[in-house]
């Protein structure tokens, strides 16, 4: 080989190093994702909650790639080619080659700032009614320049708002310190699209005020949720950079408590019951000083959600000992639990009979004299429901094992609590049944059932170990479950889910949850033109089979000096919100 081979031989290969060296920092340069902003300096500082989605594209690829992805989209025709979306649009965002819109989709970050909750009180024909209206603003930082956010707001906003309100929508112009808006009117009051652009960022309203908030903090006119130390000393206890996060802060707390007792107003349990928490929580929400943390993130085959309420010290500390968990659970009562049931909480905690009492007494030191009486006498109506004096005391008569069990049957919640000692716990069984009225007793498969005289929603018996709580219908239910060896106890997964337990976690919830799966991929159907968006699709039989097949929800709470943390795996957790948003045909 010549001298002359060799030096060009060197040189080709230099010249591909050189090349290679290039393509490299170039591809870096030109794939990097754009640099993440913290959207709490576009957030007021007084806002009631805060939700960040730092990559829509990482959603959709983390959704796409769950376990109920996988069993449900090929029986609902959705197409395999889904999967991708996630992936292209985040290579579209970072190369930024494609039409603005799908750049945006790729790179953008997303927050919705809550900025209040306008509630309307009337009156009709068929009775008094409530309407509950959040304030928000949608928060978009583009990564794009000034420019092409103004030119998205101008050209696109008309078709967001007639896909929301259809073709009678009418716009007008408006502004705000110099920023302009565009400002959609739907049918009927209060139907308000506002669109305006700062900077790169785009924010889209249903009401000026919270469009203006944002506006006034973007500009540095107000202060910014940044300045808030709370969120950022306890952010990370629920996850590093999560699919979606949220906050609420404790102006936030305060105003759900203010509406508390019209959300519960619906619900199931007993009417005395939902007056006195009612107005416990009235008493007390003030002094709690509590701000939620929430995550979602992608996990194995499903999704993990992490909650953490922020108490007060005091208050967080005196929940510590009458909730520390009990090392003896053995969850025995899963034999007496239908396979079919709606949802499932067991507590486990020492003298779990006594906690409300255990409670009274670590918490009363902690509040106001006010609401110190208000929690007493929440404690004595609680009592009362289950047939307990005041002064009444089971001690070691009762286990600490307590199981709240939804048949899905529209009845208040049946209750299963472990005995140790029979005879002692009868007399207020009666008392629980009768509350003042005559009990009469019955035989069913070899069980003594108490109903009350005339009223079949109150009745207990004896099953194994446990004394059940419940309507007649629930009871003979349960029965039927544990003399048929039909119940939880059989079912592997749950056994494996219960062994994962945190050592100190005092309270277990369960529910099947594949519904939410199914619900959300049948929107994604119909979104997708796969299906009609049916529910009696969810009914045939290859749905059926992959919703079997899908991982339960499961929740885990544990008490903590400082809050109350909860984590929760499930098939996909509280994106089934999504499909509520796309909707079916369901009524």
């Amino acid at each position: 080989m010549t001298l002359r081979d060799l030096l060009t031989r060197r040189n080709l290969i230099a010249g591909c190093c050189v090349l290679l060296g290039a393509l490299v920092v170039g591809g870096y340069f030109l794939f990097r994702r754009a640099p993440r902003v913290r959207m709490e300096t576009y957030v007021p500082a007084n806002v009631l909650a805060f939700v960040q989605i730092d990559s829509l594209a990482d959603l959709v690829d983390g959704l796409t790639h769950t376990r109920a992805w996988r069993e449900l989209a090929p029986v609902l025709g959705i197409s395999s080619q889904l999967r991708q979306v996630g992936t292209v649009a985040d290579l579209i965002g970072r190369s930024g080659l494609g039409p603005d819109e799908a750049v945006v989709a790729g790179r953008a970050q997303f927050a919705i700032a809550v900025t209040g909750i306008q509630s309307q009180a009337g009156e009709t024909d068929e009775g008094a009614f409530i309407h509950l209206k959040p304030l928000f603003c949608i928060i978009i930082e583009t990564h794009m320049g000034p420019g092409t956010a103004a030119r998205l707001v101008r050209d696109r906003a008309s078709i967001i708002a007639e896909r929301i309100y259809g073709g009678s929508v009418t716009e007008h112009s408006d502004s705000y310190q110099g920023s302009a808006m565009r400002v959609f009117e739907g049918p009927g009051a209060g139907h308000q699209l506002i669109v305006s652009s700062a900077g790169s960022v785009i924010l889209l309203a249903n009401h000026k005020d919270a469009a203006a908030v944002c506006l006034d903090t973007i500009a540095g006119r107000t202060t910014a949720l940044e300045q808030d130390e709370t969120l950022h000393a306890r952010k990370p206890e629920v996850g590093a950079d999560p699919a979606v996060f949220a906050y609420v802060t404790s102006s936030g707390i305060e105003r759900l408590f203010e509406i508390w007792p019209v959300l519960i107003a619906g619900t199931r349990a007993e009417p005395e019951s939902v007056s006195a928490l009612a107005d416990l929580i009235e008493h007390i929400a003030k002094q709690s000083g509590a701000v939620l943390f929430y995550s979602l993130g992608f996990q194995g085959d499903g999704v993990t959600e992490r909650y953490l309420t922020l108490l007060r010290p005091e208050i967080a500390e005196a929940l510590i000992e009458p909730l520390k968990a009990t090392s003896q659970a053995s969850f025995q009562s899963l034999a007496l639990v239908p396979r079919e049931v709606e949802s499932l909480t067991l507590l486990s905690a020492a003298d779990a009979v006594e906690l409300p009492e255990r409670l009274l007494k670590h918490l009363s030191p902690t509040v106001d004299v006010v609401a110190g009486m208000a929690l007493r006498e929440f404690v004595i109506n609680l009592k009362k429901q289950y047939g307990l004096d005041p002064k009444d005391a089971l001690g070691d008569a009762l286990d600490s094992e307590i199981v709240f069990v939804d048949l899905g049957d529209q009845q208040p919640r049946a209750m299963l609590i472990k005995v140790n000692d029979r005879s002692r716990v009868m007399p207020r069984a009666n008392a629980y049944v009768g509350k003042g009225a005559p009990v009469n007793s019955e035989q069913y498969e070899g069980t003594e059932i108490l109903v009350a005289s005339g009223n079949e929603r109150r009745a207990a018996a004896f099953v194994g170990d446990y004394l059940v709580l419940g309507t007649r219908y629930q009871v003979i239910k349960i029965i039927d479950t544990y003399s048929g060896h039909q119940g939880e106890d059989g079912d592997q997964r749950i056994k494996e889910m219960l062994s994962a337990r945190p050592a100190d976690a005092s309270i277990v919830s369960y529910r099947p949850g594949a519904e939410d799966a199914g619900k959300l991929l049948l929107a994604i159907s119909k979104l997708t033109r796969s299906t009609d968006g049916s529910p009696e699709l969810l009914n045939e039989d290859p749905a059926r089979k992959a919703l079997e097949r899908l991982p339960r929800s499961i929740s885990f709470t544990t008490f903590r000096d400082y809050g109350v943390f909860i984590e929760t795996n499930s098939a996909v957790g509280n994106l089934s919100a999504i499909g509520a948003l796309i909707g079916t045909d369901e009524k």
